[in-house]
């Protein structure tokens, strides 16, 4: 008889958890294991999933999406929970005092951030803990922050590094040109990338404003952001403020990030904070030297100057000098791909 799972998330939304839950499901070769999936929030959809996902139409914060665990649990025969980010490991726990679940837990970044509900969130964690199997950390930095913010015994405590599909994020030299033309980008402009959430947390707020400063040294800068989030507006304004519209591209969202990074040729990670960094392991795949900032599980994949150029403050200043280094050095560029 099969093994039935419930993988629980916030939403598909666009974000490392998510690609990492995509792949878990849609790479499962073992018929002895069925899974089934549960997003908090059922829209809107960045990352589309290939296998059964079970919807709920309550608003957010309705409390019958968590009684709906404990009824899915029932409905479906469910015998272990896989849960995803900080609302739906609350509730995965919680669901254990009502049905017989195993519960792991797995842990993308949540422990690390600030604000009210995410203290709570780790005070439960710490509370709760006993009621989880296994936890699973991205990256030894998640692990360490698991171990030190909400006491998670050792002996739970399992490192699993985010993967990507190599077989995807490779090189092509003709998708390159095509992509290009479609951002009017022309052949000598230097086309600065920048994949993921326009959030604070992701630091873009920092390379939009070297920008300017780059633009004094090299008027052919052209700044790629490939994303969506809150600092949509604010960003706009900003490039706007300080007349430098016309070399900054707001993508959005989009589906086909390995075939926008063709178009690149640095790569850009000034992230606050970062418990692991799935976009750098993307680019390095794609051969796009990198700019990162030192934070957290950032240094658990790049080495300054061997396969990355780091900052040394993540301040606009400073990021514009190491993009400066690559432009003027191509073969610095080519050697750190």
């Amino acid at each position: 008889m099969a093994i039935r799972v419930l993988h629980i998330i916030g939403s598909l939304r666009l974000g490392g958890a998510q690609v990492c839950l995509k792949q878990i499901v849609e790479h499962n070769e073992d018929p002895g294991i069925e899974h089934v999936i549960y997003p908090l929030r059922p829209e809107p959809v960045d990352i589309p999933i290939h296998g059964r996902i079970i919807h709920r139409p309550y608003v957010p914060y309705d409390p019958r999406k968590f009684l709906a665990i404990l009824n899915i649990c029932r409905d479906q025969h469910i015998d272990v929970i896989h849960a995803h980010l900080h609302k739906p490991i609350l509730g995965a726990l919680l669901a254990t005092f009502f049905c017989n679940v195993k519960v792991i837990v797995h842990e993308h970044g949540p422990i690390f951030r600030r604000g009210i509900q995410y203290t709570f969130y780790r005070f439960m964690l710490r509370l709760l803990k006993s009621r989880a199997s296994i936890f699973i950390a991205n990256s030894q930095a998640t692990a360490d922050r698991l171990v030190k913010k909400s006491k998670i015994p050792k002996s739970k405590k399992h490192i699993i590094y985010n993967a990507i599909d190599i077989g995807v994020f490779q090189p092509n030299s003709e998708r390159r040109k095509s992509v290009r033309r479609q951002f009017d980008l022309n052949e000598d402009d230097i086309v600065i990338g920048f994949v993921g959430r326009l959030h604070e947390v992701k630091g873009v707020d920092l390379l939009v404003r070297s920008i300017p400063l780059l633009l004094q040294k090299n008027p052919h800068v052209r700044l790629l952001l490939v994303g969506d989030g809150p600092l949509m507006s604010s960003l706009k304004s900003e490039v706007h403020r300080n007349e430098t519209a016309s070399h900054v591209c707001f993508a959005g969202f989009r589906e086909n990030i390995h075939d926008i990074m063709n178009a690149f040729d640095i790569g850009c990670m000034p992230s606050r904070q970062e418990p692991f960094g799935i976009v750098a392991l993307e680019m390095m795949c794609m051969k796009i030297p990198l700019v990162c900032s030192a934070s957290e599980g950032l240094t658990e994949i790049i080495t300054d100057n061997e396969n990355a150029l780091v900052p040394k403050t993540n301040t606009p200043a400073d990021i514009c000098e190491c993009l400066l280094r690559l432009i003027n050095d191509p073969t610095l560029r080519q050697s750190l791909a």
